[in-house]
């Protein structure tokens, strides 16, 4: 078994997966698990998951694998910044190697949507992946690009951070510290602000059920495909694969969606043979994708 681990900027989830995507004992709490008073976050996660093997015996554990909201570097031991995740400890720390010593068992860790894309794309075949863009709408924007066989990690390891695209007359502050990032407007986040500053009655979860006529919600909805459609004229994809939260919200205006990355996409192509999936959004995707990663980083690191 793997323990497969995702790290979001609101749950936390954990379970141990076989080869074959299988998941037992899979948990989902509140991301504040980590940071309770006494020690940093990196020692509670430490601590958690000691506790949580000592109640799960599903086999023998031959590695785990962490994914977190945050760029990676290219060795996938440290993270270098995690503007969504609000706690402290993680940040340029070999978070691979402490673990592991602690825990005596290999880790591995990476961006969260990597492990989610990996879910997505698992059975397919390889010419049928060919080259995936998968675009995660959560608390922020998540990019995880397949590319020539595997995951696309470019010279650093934090290619894919299409929410950190710059846009133009954008002014707001993102949370990574630059002035326009896509995801100022393209995310869960500004989602809520916006609900917070023109629907106060509504329930967050209801914003696209109750209101995606309003022309506000539908410049939203339109901002979003902006990032998108930019990766899609740039690599020209096999396939785009939609997941997160945003996406899976009661009412979310799904063919007003693609029409509007169609409407932004080049012409006649790639707007002409756009092929968008969705995902199917299970709370355990990211879980079971970080366990294949555990495997496949096993068997050839």
């Amino acid at each position: 078994m793997a323990l497969g681990i995702d790290i979001g900027g609101t749950n936390f989830r954990i379970g141990l997966v076989n080869q074959h995507g299988t998941v037992a004992g899979y948990k989902v709490e509140s991301s504040s698990v980590l940071a309770a008073a006494g020690n940093d976050s990196l020692e509670n996660l430490v601590q958690y998951i000691g506790n949580y093997l000592a109640e799960n015996r599903h086999g023998l554990l031959k590695g785990i694998a962490i994914g977190f909201p945050s760029t990676v570097s290219k060795d996938k031991t440290m993270v270098y910044s995690t503007p969504n995740l609000q706690l402290s400890g993680f940040e340029n720390v070999n978070i691979a190697g402490y673990i592991g010593n602690r825990l005596k068992v290999p880790v591995f860790i990476n961006k969260d949507v990597n492990f989610l894309l990996m879910h997505d794309l698992a059975g397919m075949n390889e010419e049928k992946k060919g080259i995936t863009l998968g675009m995660y709408i959560g608390t922020g924007f998540g990019n995880s690009i397949w590319i020539n066989g595997g995951l696309l990690d470019g010279k650093n390891g934090v290619a894919g951070e299409l929410g950190h695209i710059p846009t133009l007359n954008a002014r707001g502050i993102c949370g990574c510290g630059n002035v326009g990032c896509a995801e100022v407007y393209a995310s869960g986040a500004a989602l809520r602000r916006l609900q917070e500053e023109f629907f106060p009655d509504t329930f967050i979860g209801d914003i696209f059920a109750e209101h995606s006529r309003d022309e506000r919600i539908r410049q939203y909805v339109d901002g979003l495909t902006i990032p998108i459609a930019t990766e899609i004229n740039i690599l020209d994809p096999d396939q785009i694969i939609i997941g997160g939260g945003i996406p899976a919200m009661r009412g979310f205006p799904s063919e007003y969606f693609e029409a509007c990355i169609k409407r932004h996409v080049r012409k006649p192509y790639p707007a002409e043979t756009l092929h968008i999936v969705y995902s199917d959004n299970k709370q355990e995707a990211g879980v079971i994708g970080a366990g294949l990663y555990a495997f496949q980083m096993l068997g050839n690191p």
